[in-house]
C-alpha cells in the first residue's frame, strides 16, 4: 500500500489551522490537536424543468458540461422526436429541429459542436449521422452498420460510437470512429450490448452497463484506441443510463431494470456508489462531468410515464476528522 508521502509528495503537515481546501489533502491541526481531512461529497439538486414536459428526453441523448449542454432526440406525445435544446446551468433554449427524427441515438461533442449517431426513428434502426454547429443540424456520413441505442464519446471530429442494436437483429459488438467525415469500422467491443452509457474520447473510453437479450448488464470494458479491455463491473447491473466524464474519471446515474436512482463513479480502477438522484428514472439525457454533472427528463415510475426532472450533481469539499479505530 502507498504511503501518503508517495501518493501527495509530501509527509502530513503539522498546520496551525484548517488550509485552503485541496482534495485528498490531510494535515495536523495543531490548535486543536486533530488530524483533518477534506472530503469531496456529491449531491443531486432540483433544478428548472425541461420544456414541453420533458417528452423531447425520454430515450434522448445529451452533450456537454453542466452549464452548456445540450440535449436531442428522443420521444414526445406524437412519437419519435427532432427537437433539440440548449442548457446553462439554468434554463432551456429551444434550438431547432434535427433533421430526421430518432430516438435512442449516441450523442458526444459540445453545446455548439455536438454529434448524434445512429439511432431508432420511427420506422426502423437508422444510420444516419448530424452535426450541430451553434446554429443548425446538417446530416453528414452514414455509420457502417446501421443501429440503435448506440454509445458515443469523443467529439463532433473524433467521435466514437460504440455496440447498438441492428433490430430486427441482435445486439451489435461493432465500434466505429468518425474523422468529422466518414465512419471506419475498428476493434469490436468484447461484449455486445445497446442502451449503455459511454465517457472519454475517440482513444480512451470506457462503455458501461447496457442490454443484451433483454436483460441489464454491469458490465464496463475500456478502450485504448486499439483495442477493449474488461475491467471492474457496475454495482448495479443497468441499462438507458446517463453518463459524463471521461474514461478514468467516469459518472453513470440512473438507468431501467426498473427506473433506478444510483450514481456510479469510475476512478480508473472500480466504480463507486455516490449520492442518488432524487428521482429514479431511466432513459435520461446525460452531460456533463464526476464534479458538475446533469440528468434532463426520462422515464420514472410509477407507469414509465415521461419526466420534466431536471437534476444537478455537484461535489464540495468538506473538512473532516481523521478518526481512528
Amino acid at each position: 500500500m502507498a504511503t501518503y508521502k508517495e501518493i501527495r509528495g509530501v509527509n502530513i503537515q503539522s498546520r496551525d489551522s484548517d488550509p485552503t481546501a485541496v482534495e485528498g489533502d490531510v494535515w495536523y491541526n495543531a490548535s486543536t490537536s486533530k488530524i483533518r481531512m477534506y472530503q469531496s461529497t456529491g449531491a443531486w439538486a432540483t433544478g428548472n424543468v425541461v420544456p414541453a414536459n420533458g417528452d423531447e428526453y425520454a430515450k434522448g441523448t445529451g452533450a456537454g458540461t453542466q452549464t452548456a449542454a445540450i440535449f436531442f432526440g428522443g420521444l414526445d406525445d406524437d412519437g419519435v422526436a427532432d427537437e433539440s435544446f440548449t442548457y446553462d446551468g439554468t434554463n432551456y433554449t429551444d434550438i431547432g429541429a434535427m433533421t430526421n427524427n430518432r430516438q435512442m441515438l449516441g450523442g458526444c461533442g459540445t453545446s455548439t459542436a455536438a454529434l448524434g449517431a445512429s439511432g431508432y426513428t420511427a420506422e426502423a434502426r437508422g444510420a444516419d449521422t448530424e452535426e450541430w454547429d451553434g446554429s443548425s443540424w446538417s446530416e453528414t456520413a452514414n455509420l457502417g452498420t446501421a443501429a440503435y441505442g448506440r454509445a458515443c464519446a469523443g467529439t463532433q471530429t473524433a467521435g466514437l460510437a460504440i455496440s447498438g442494436n441492428t433490430y430486427p437483429g441482435p445486439e451489435t459488438a461493432d465500434t466505429e470512429l468518425y474523422d468529422g467525415s466518414s465512419w471506419t469500422q475498428i476493434a469490436d467491443v468484447n461484449s455486445s450490448r445497446r442502451r449503455h452509457a459511454a465517457a472519454g474520447t475517440s482513444t480512451a473510453a470506457i462503455a458501461a452497463g447496457g442490454n443484451n437479450g433483454g436483460s441489464s448488464s454491469a458490465l464496463a470494458e475500456l478502450w485504448n484506441g486499439t483495442a477493449w479491455t474488461e475491467v471492474g463491473d457496475l454495482n448495479t447491473a443497468r441499462d438507458s443510463m446517463g453518463d459524463g466524464g471521461i474514461s478514468t474519471l467516469a459518472l453513470v446515474f440512473g438507468g431501467n431494470s426498473p427506473a433506478r436512482d444510483e450514481t456510479e463513479q469510475w476512478d480508473g480502477t472500480s466504480w463507486t456508489e455516490l449520492a442518488d438522484l432524487n428521482a429514479g428514472r431511466w432513459g435520461a439525457g446525460g452531460a456533463g462531468t464526476t464534479s458538475a454533472a446533469v440528468a434532463a427528463g426520462g422515464y420514472k415510475l410509477p407507469g414509465n410515464t415521461a419526466s420534466d426532472l431536471t437534476e444537478e450533481f455537484t461535489v464540495a469539499a468538506s473538512v473532516e476528522t481523521v478518526a481512528f479505530d
